[in-house]
């Protein structure tokens, strides 16, 4: 358990060959989550709003209650561990105290966001939704680009 705990990434080729794969593997997990998002809501806000929402005009039922809810609780579950593994990375750099907060408290909270603004959607109606699908792509491109810079400073052995 030694090589977790080492200071310096680049001593570790084994601990290093594993991170990088595993950013690469978060990366192209985020692309397909804001595919599989688009393809079960749609591309625009105005989808995302009929899918939930529903249309009255167009014989659309919105969610219910419970699906939303599934949905939500599933995103979470792998949203919440990708954001542990990237921060728990993230940690290790030589980024400055400020830099670290701020990607981190703009990260939490558009985690948080997006399931909050989501399930009171039937209360707050399209401005929900908006804020939800703002918060949602948010997250995603902050994991990204996190995880981008963390493979660029991973292969510059800057760790």
């Amino acid at each position: 358990m030694k090589f977790i705990a080492s200071k310096k990434l680049s001593d570790n080729s084994t601990l290093r060959l594993v991170i990088l794969w595993m950013l690469i593997a978060f990366i192209l997990a985020m692309g397909l989550s804001i595919t599989a998002k688009t393809i079960e809501y749609g591309t625009t806000p105005s989808e995302w709003s009929t899918s939930i929402l529903g249309n009255s005009d167009e014989f659309i039922d919105p969610l219910t209650f419970n699906d939303l809810l599934l949905s939500v609780h599933t995103d979470l579950f792998g949203l919440i561990l990708t954001f542990i593994l990237i921060a728990s990375i993230t940690v290790r750099t030589s980024r400055t105290i400020a830099v670290k907060m701020s990607f981190f408290a703009l990260s939490l909270v558009s985690l948080l966001l997006y399931p909050l603004a989501l399930l009171t959607s039937s209360l707050s109606g399209t401005v929900g939704v908006t804020i939800a699908i703002g918060s949602f792509f948010l997250f995603h491109l902050l994991m990204v680009v996190g995880s981008i810079d963390l493979l660029i400073a991973l292969i510059r052995r800057k760790f």
